[in-house]
C-alpha cells in the first residue's frame, strides 16, 4: 500500500506515528489487508503470543519484547504541528489522552534530519512514550533506494548500520524498529529493491550488525502491506526472515473507499483475511501490530463512518485478540486519512481511545 507518509523530506519535519502505549507519497495505493470477509465471525481457538491474555487493558505489564500482556496500545501518526513535538502533543490534546508508541521514519543517510535518530524530538517524546523507527534503505532527498543485496555484503555497514546501531544503543530505551516496512511493495514495481530472498538476507545481516555491536534494546517488528490479492501472500510468507529475526508481525489496513473506488470496509473487514491468513501460516506465535491503519469518511452516511472506530475496542476483544497495537495514520491531502476527516471524527475516535481495552501499561 502506497500512502502519503510525510517523510524523508530531509527537513526537521520527517513523519511521526504513535502508538498509545520522510517522502511523501501519493496517499491514494492499492489498499491493503482485506476487503471481504471479515464480518464472519472467527471460529475455533484464538492464537495468542505466549503470554498474552485476551482480556481488557490496565497495570498488566509487558514483556521483554514490549507486547503488553493484555489489551492494546492506541497510537497516532501526524506531522500536523509546528514542531515534531507538537505534531504529538497537539493531537494528544485533542483526543484527551496521551498516546503510548510513537512512529517515525527514517532513511539510510546518515545525516540528520531523516537519518540520524533518534534525534532531540524522539528523545523528548520517548521520556514518557516508545519510539517506534521505520527505517527505510533510501535516501528521502534523492528519492534513491539501496538495492537488498548490497546490504546484505555489508556494502553499507560502516557508513550506515553501524552507526545507527551505536546510536540507539546509546539511547538506552527499548524500541520498536522495522527494517523496509511494506517491503513487499517493492519487489514487482516501485523501488525494485529486490525479491524476496534479497530482502530476508537483508533484514538478517541488519539485525547481526546490530547484534554484534551489542544492541539489546531494539524490539524488531517485521511489517507487510497485508495485501492478499494475486501472488502477494506468497511474496509476504517468502519475505519472512525467520522467528529469530521478527518479535512482532504487522500490517497495514486502510478503509480507502472510493478514493480507490471501492466499497466500504469496516476495520472488522480490513482486518480479518489477513489475521487470519498470519494465524493459518503459523505466526500467530508473535504479537500482532498494526503500524498504520485509517479510513476515509463518508458524507453519504455519517454514522458509519463514526461506527468505523467505536467497534474497534469489540472487535479486538472478541476476535483479534492477538492485536496488541494499532497506530493511526493521520495524514492528508490525497486520499485524505486524517484522523479529523469529518464533522464528529475526531469525538469518535477520542471516545474509542478512552475504552480499558486500549489503556494498557507497559510497566
Amino acid at each position: 500500500m502506497s500512502i502519503a507518509r510525510g517523510r524523508g523530506r530531509g527537513v526537521a519535519l520527517s513523519a511521526v506515528a504513535l502508538i498509545g502505549a520522510g517522502a511523501v507519497l501519493s496517499a491514494c495505493g492499492s489498499a491493503s489487508g482485506n476487503d471481504k470477509g471479515g464480518s464472519k465471525s472467527h471460529r475455533g481457538a484464538l492464537t495468542l503470543a505466549e503470554g498474552r491474555a485476551g482480556v481488557n487493558g490496565g497495570s498488566c505489564g509487558a514483556d521483554a519484547k514490549l507486547m503488553p500482556k493484555c489489551g492494546a496500545y492506541w497510537g497516532i501518526y501526524s506531522v500536523q504541528g509546528a514542531s515534531l513535538t507538537s505534531a504529538v502533543t497537539d493531537i494528544e490534546g485533542k483526543a484527551g489522552r496521551r498516546f503510548d508508541i510513537v512512529l517515525r521514519f527514517h532513511d539510510f543517510s546518515n545525516k540528520p534530519g531523516p537519518g540520524v535518530f533518534p534525534d532531540d524530538s524522539e528523545q523528548e517524546l520517548g521520556r514518557s512514550r516508545l519510539l517506534f523507527f521505520a527505517w527505510e534503505s533510501k535516501l528521502y532527498g534523492k528519492q534513491q533506494s539501496y538495492k537488498w543485496r548490497d546490504i546484505a555484503a555489508g556494502t553499507y555497514d560502516r557508513s550506515v548500520i553501524q552507526p545507527v546501531a551505536k546510536r540507539v544503543k546509546a539511547y538506552g530505551r527499548k524500541v520498536f524498529m522495522s527494517f523496509d516496512p511494506e517491503m513487499d511493495r517493492h519487489m514487482t514495481k516501485g523501488e525494485l529493491k529486490g525479491n524476496e530472498a534479497e530482502y530476508v538476507a537483508a533484514a538478517r545481516h541488519v539485525h547481526e550488525v546490530f547484534a554484534k555491536a551489542g544492541v539489546t534494546n531494539v524490539v524488531w517488528v517485521w511489517v507487510v502491506t497485508g495485501a492478499l490479492s494475486g501472488d502477494n501472500p506468497q511474496r509476504i510468507l517468502h519475505s519472512y526472515p525467520g522467528d529469530a529475526y521478527a518479535d512482532w508481525v504487522g500490517w497495514d489496513p486502510y478503509n480507502f473507499y472510493k478514493c480507490h473506488g471501492g466499497q466500504w470496509r469496516t476495520f472488522d473487514e480490513k482486518i480479518g483475511q489477513t489475521y487470519r491468513f498470519f494465524e493459518k501460516n503459523g505466526l500467530g506465535k508473535k504479537p500482532f501490530i498494526l503500524p498504520e491503519y485509517g479510513t476515509q469518511f463518508d458524507p453519504a452516511d455519517p454514522k458509519r463512518s463514526l461506527q468505523w472506530y467505536r467497534e474497534i475496542p469489540g472487535v479486538l476483544k472478541r476476535k483479534y485478540p492477538n492485536i496488541a497495537g494499532l497506530v493511526r495514520f493521520d495524514a492528508g491531502p490525497g486520499c485524505n486519512l486524517k484522523v479529523d476527516n469529518g464533522p464528529g471524527m475526531l469525538n469518535s475516535y477520542a471516545e474509542t481511545g478512552r475504552d480499558p481495552y486500549l489503556n494498557t501499561s507497559a510497566q
